[in-house]
């Protein structure tokens, strides 16, 4: 009797697994250097399982990134909703994108791995309109502060800028092992000395 072909839409968990596996590979040998083969070991499912809910490894990536993308969105929208002054709901903002970056260290990694890296080794796709929109909406929040009179007048692009600088170097504190160091902490202290300096004091 003939062998029956299994069917990767039955494949039970075939599409989370291959997310799952291909975040810890790509963190941890990069995109260039993991193999489908490596993909579909380590998450145990067959080639057609791949080939039907993603095409190839460069579709599993961009589900990757794309999932995350929509994660952060949500997360972004939250903080900018949220209650409180318009400087509470900027750190709220910092914050939400920092602990993204925490819960999908690996993602994040291999991100900027490809953005630095060559562009003909890059899955093609485009995030510099997310990285736009991230500024721009973080900017609207310092703008409202200044307007509102809670920061003194500045250049809100320089100032949003430097925020995202604090968020990148705390995103990075692993790399220099510092004893004690919290990134979260340091991300709170990086934001203070910003934001502080700009306030407005009551008279």
């Amino acid at each position: 009797m003939p062998r029956r072909k299994r069917d990767p839409e039955s494949d039970i968990g075939g599409r989370e697994r291959l997310l799952a596996a291909a975040v810890r590979l790509f963190g941890a040998k990069g995109y260039a250097a993991t193999t489908v083969r490596d993909i579909l070991r380590a998450a145990g499912v067959t080639a057609p399982v791949l080939y039907y809910h993603f095409g190839n490894k460069e579709g599993l990536w961009t589900a990757l990134v794309r999932e995350g993308v929509s994660k952060l969105s949500v997360a972004q929208d939250e903080a900018m909703a949220a209650a409180g002054s318009a400087v509470d709901r900027i750190r709220g903002f910092c914050r939400a994108a920092y602990e993204m970056r925490r819960q999908h260290a690996d993602s994040h990694r291999v991100i900027w791995e490809i953005l630095s890296g060559p562009p003909a080794a890059a899955p093609r796709l485009d995030l510099s309109g997310e990285g736009a929109r991230f500024i721009e909406r973080l900017r609207a929040l310092v703008q409202e502060a200044v307007s509102s009179g809670e920061l003194r007048a500045c250049n809100t692009l320089h100032v949003t800028l430097a925020l995202t600088a604090c968020l990148d170097a705390a995103s990075g504190l692993r790399v220099y092992d510092l004893p004690g160091s919290d990134p979260g902490d340091e991300l709170e202290g990086m934001m203070s000395v910003i934001l502080d300096g700009l306030v407005i004091p009551f008279e």
